[in-house]
């Protein structure tokens, strides 16, 4: 009876074995249908999801460095002013002037002064590099120091200037580092000098791009403000009594004559310049003349009758 039974189990897993591996390899086959499935037996891994850039407290998108970044439409304006004052002391308006600009993080780029001297007025003059945000402050306190006659402040947008330089700086140092990328897997001397030449010039002008955008860079970060200060003119007192309107008629009259003789004197070489060629022109032409008229015999059809 047992063997009986054992026999015909095993004739059912002869018969069972085959339809389980044909099973088997159906679900192997319709797996990547289904969701979430895959057909190897590691699991690929899954992609990372999508983050916006971290914006800051501010709200403010960053860099590529990861610093907030600047729009430079708002920043790149350069700022240029002349402002023109009298004061009583102008060297002394002038060191306060100074003075002003070092405590709004400024510097003096440049500073003149010259004494006065009768009519002559006292000036100074200064070239102040100051903070483009404190340049309204700036002006407002040096009306402090005089009399302002005059004030012209201009500013000038070079935001696309300054986007542009941007844009030609990373082409040129792209174009270095391919070269540099090349000169080392050059394969023979001919190229080799090739793309040195190339190279040379390619650095050449990124040095430059470079330099004028650190010169605009400068420009647009401290606005240059000149400042002009000069002293009241000394107007000549009026005569008040006939000797002094008689001595000041004389020092007229002096200075007169003065120039008079100064302009004889810057004419003189000019007439005896032109004396000589006028000399030796009228000696040309009395020559001319004398030759031209000469005494001629009397005829004898003009001979005068006989008186009888």
């Amino acid at each position: 009876m047992c063997a009986t039974r054992g026999a015909a189990y095993r004739r059912s897993m002869r018969i069972l074995a085959p339809l389980a591996a044909v099973a088997a390899l159906l679900l192997v086959g319709c797996a990547p249908m289904l969701p979430g499935g895959s057909s190897s037996s590691e699991s690929a891994p899954l992609p990372a999801p999508a983050t916006e850039p971290f914006a800051g407290e501010e709200g403010a998108p960053l860099d590529a460095a990861g610093m907030p970044a600047v729009d430079a439409a708002e920043q790149a304006v350069v700022v240029v002013g002349w402002v023109s004052l009298v004061a009583s002391e102008p060297v002394e308006a002038a060191d306060a002037a100074a003075e002003l600009a070092q405590d709004a993080g400024g510097v003096v780029a440049s500073r003149t002064e010259s004494a006065g001297a009768g009519d002559v007025a006292e000036r100074a003059e200064l070239t102040l590099r100051v903070p483009a945000d404190v340049v309204e402050a700036l002006l407002v306190d040096l009306r402090t120091l005089g009399d302002v006659r005059d004030v012209d402040v201009s500013s000038t947008d070079v935001a696309q200037q300054v986007r542009d330089l941007d844009v030609r700086v990373a082409s040129v140092r792209a174009s270095v580092d391919r070269l540099t990328t090349l000169l080392a897997s050059a394969a023979d001397t001919q190229t080799l000098l090739e793309i040195e030449e190339q190279l040379t010039a390619r650095t050449s002008e990124l040095e430059s791009l470079l330099a004028q955008q650190a010169s605009l860079a400068d420009q647009v970060a401290l606005s240059t403000i000149t400042v002009s200060i000069a002293s009241e003119a000394i107007e000549p007192a009026a005569p008040a009594t006939f000797v002094d309107g008689l001595v000041a008629g004389w020092e007229s009259v002096v200075a007169v004559a003065g120039a008079a003789l100064v302009a004889a004197g810057a004419a003189l070489p000019w007439l005896v310049v032109l004396a000589i060629p006028a000399a030796i022109l009228v000696v040309v032409l009395r020559r001319r003349r004398r030759i031209g008229v000469s005494p001629s015999a009397p005829s004898q059809g003009d001979a005068a009758p006989l008186v009888p």
